[in-house]
């Protein structure tokens, strides 16, 4: 996106992913600084010296702090959320899309060039039962969302419906700013990075890293086969935001653009296809042949 290094602004910062992404991100030249946004910061920081901790809570649209980091940044990766797990309660997710508009608009305020917004696999979630999501990239962006994934936690059916709109809204809003001019905008749909290791083995069949099952019967192991199928290992999650933030638009059909954001595993209904072309991404890990083969 530039020759020189980016000052990138990260929301949520202290969660699963912006302290993954910031202790990737920090030891690159490409990085020159990083604005890491949150609520609750950790002590004593983020363990790098280009890491700036800044406290605010984005649902205050005026918070002076987090509003100056956002203006000063060249790139935004907007990771924040109130609650950021499918449970969510609309409540919780009228919160996180208020923290979306917000953000926005500061963006539009400040010289970001780029939004890189953590965008979600639930807004697609209703295609987990149906028969077109068995096939091998049979999901692309331009598929027609599905908004809400149902998953059996043990204790009745959960729906993560509240959690997909506010997903699903953040992202026609990002695209929109785009197509105003003034920065260009990727929306992610993540799959699933589990906090730690992320290692395959500890996905379950429900929908959450807050909850777990055993599937023992044919229902219950097509779910765990759809949630293993968009797993995002640790360092293609890495591959993927950093294709994002630096892939040059030129080439983009539109100045923003919604794409998948999963590991390269073999047979998924995900369409990498275009997260490849237009953000360079080459996904290095298969979450099948990390399992051993078995799908």
């Amino acid at each position: 996106m530039t020759a020189k290094p980016l000052t990138l602004a990260i929301t949520g910062a202290n969660g699963n992913l912006g302290r993954k992404l910031i202790a990737a991100f920090a030891p690159q030249d490409w990085c020159g600084a990083i604005l890491a946004i949150d609520r609750v910061l950790p002590e004593p920081g983020f363990g790098t010296d280009k890491a700036r901790a800044v406290t605010g809570d984005l649902t205050d649209r005026a918070g002076p702090a987090w509003r100056e980091a956002i203006e000063q940044a060249d790139a935004i990766i907007h990771l924040a959320a109130q609650v950021p797990y499918p449970e969510a309660t609309w409540t919780d997710s009228a919160a996180s899309f208020d923290m979306t508009i917000n953000v926005v608009a500061a963006a539009r305020e400040g010289r970001p060039r780029r939004l890189v917004f953590a965008t979600s696999n639930h807004v697609m979630g209703r295609y987990k039962d149906l028969p077109e999501a068995e096939r091998a990239g049979s999901l692309r962006p331009d598929t027609p969302p599905k908004v809400g994934t149902l998953w059996d936690s043990g204790n009745g059916v959960q729906d993560s419906t509240a959690y997909a709109t506010a997903k699903l809204m953040g992202e026609r809003l990002c695209v929109m700013e785009a197509e105003r001019g003034g920065l260009t905008a990727v929306a992610l749909r993540i799959g699933w990075c589990q906090p730690g290791e992320n290692h395959p083995r500890t996905i379950t069949g429900t929908g959450t890293p807050q909850q777990s099952a055993d599937p023992l019967d044919e229902g219950g192991q097509r779910a765990l086969r759809w949630f293993r199928n968009m797993w995002l290992s640790n360092r293609d999650l890495v591959g993927v935001v950093q294709g994002a933030v630096l892939a040059d638009a030129a080439g983009w059909p539109a100045p923003g653009i919604v794409v998948n954001a999963m590991s390269a595993n073999g047979g998924a209904p995900w369409d990498l296809g275009p997260t490849e072309a237009l953000l360079g991404y080459r996904p290095k890990d298969d979450v099948w042949q990390v399992l051993g083969g078995t799908a």
